[in-house]
């Protein structure tokens, strides 16, 4: 496991709709070893590695990488108003630390009206992100008699519409597991590069689909799957871990260490219901081949299988996930033992389908 690859890809700034850093990032790792790679109108960045087989099919293994995020709404004295991208609890948000992603980096730390000037009836609510800001630094000096007034951007080149990414040192925390921001899903984009310089001489032609805008409606994802109408898609995400207290196993019984997770169902059925006969094809190749598994009833959240089984006729598809704790905040927590498994399973399940 290349954990400096890893590291680099949770640093890297990818929020919704403003993929191009992690891109770059992701098409240096893999232009190498593909035979074609391609970035279309939607910023999805899709690498053809060309089987050899007699009788090969299409494989599309998708994994997005994109990130929840923040985005600059206003900017005055300093002060940086801003709206939410993604699913974000505002619990998490209060002191974090920010970069504003403009011509240059910007840091800046999420604040609010301090505790003790509020009132009791205010402790009990939680703060809503209308009412916090993002402060960067900057302060007021007052000026003498005649001196030209600076302006209120002074050369930050802050503006409206500017996409803000956590700052989240990626880190070991014990012997297999690590913590960072963006694992969801840097970890499947991980583990699609991997397969990818390992694979020479597949059979099946396999496109590794790096997906857009997941975390804002799945938009990437169908219109890649769209142009290449692949035979089976294996959709490669996160999942999230219930081994943690307040979280019972009746809300989800997925553990880190445990391996990867195979989805039966997401959301009661809004999202993807797995075919039978994928799903029972996942389970028979991690036993095979000794792979160790969990299978995951997802109550809320879809991932890009949602979409992506409802293009043009419809295509078979599955999804693996990556058990991961504390996700949708800046630092998320997963096993590397659990990804070893993941990898596995995507490589074996892509250059066997028949």
């Amino acid at each position: 496991m290349d954990i400096s690859l890893i590291k680099k890809l949770s640093e890297a700034s990818g929020v919704s709709g403003f993929e191009s850093e992690v891109r770059e990032i992701i098409k240096k790792e893999v232009e190498k070893y593909a035979d074609s790679v391609r970035v279309d109108n939607m910023g999805n960045l899709i690498a053809l590695k060309k089987g050899a087989g007699k009788n090969k099919k299409k494989v599309a293994l998708v994994a997005h990488m994109d990130e929840i995020g923040l985005l600059v709404k206003r900017f005055e004295k300093g002060f940086v108003e801003f709206t939410k991208i993604g699913g974000i609890d505002n619990r998490i948000l209060l002191s974090q630390r920010v970069i504003i992603k403009g011509k240059k980096d910007i840091e800046g730390v999420i604040g609010s009206k301090p505790i003790h000037l509020q009132k009791k009836e205010e402790w009990e609510k939680v703060i809503k992100h209308d009412d916090m800001y993002i402060e960067v630094g900057l302060v007021e000096e007052k000026k003498k008699k005649g001196e030209k007034k600076e302006p209120e951007n002074p050369g930050l080149g802050i503006e409206l519409g500017l996409p803000i990414s956590f700052k989240s040192e990626f880190r070991q925390l014990q012997k297999n597991t690590y913590c960072g921001k963006a694992l969801d899903n840097r970890l499947g984009v991980y583990a699609l590069i991997d397969i990818l310089k390992r694979t020479k001489k597949p059979k099946n032609d396999l496109y590794f689909v790096f997906s857009t805008q997941e975390e804002v409606g799945l938009k990437g994802a169908r219109t890649a799957t769209y142009s290449i109408n692949p035979d089976l898609a294996i959709i490669l995400d996160t999942s999230i871990a219930g081994d943690t207290p307040m979280v019972s196993k009746k809300d989800s019984e997925l553990a880190l260490g445990k391996g990867v997770s195979i989805t039966i169902i997401e959301a009661g059925g809004q999202g993807i219901i797995v075919p039978e006969a994928i799903r029972n094809y996942l389970v028979n190749t991690a036993k095979e081949n000794k792979i160790k598994y969990q299978l995951e009833i997802v109550e809320g959240g879809m991932t890009d299988a949602a979409i992506v089984q409802l293009i043009k006729e419809g295509i078979l598809c599955g999804s693996l996930g990556i058990p991961v704790r504390n996700i949708h905040t800046p630092n998320e927590i997963f096993d590397g033992r659990d990804l070893a498994e993941a990898i596995k399973l995507t490589e074996l399940t892509a250059d066997n389908w028949k």
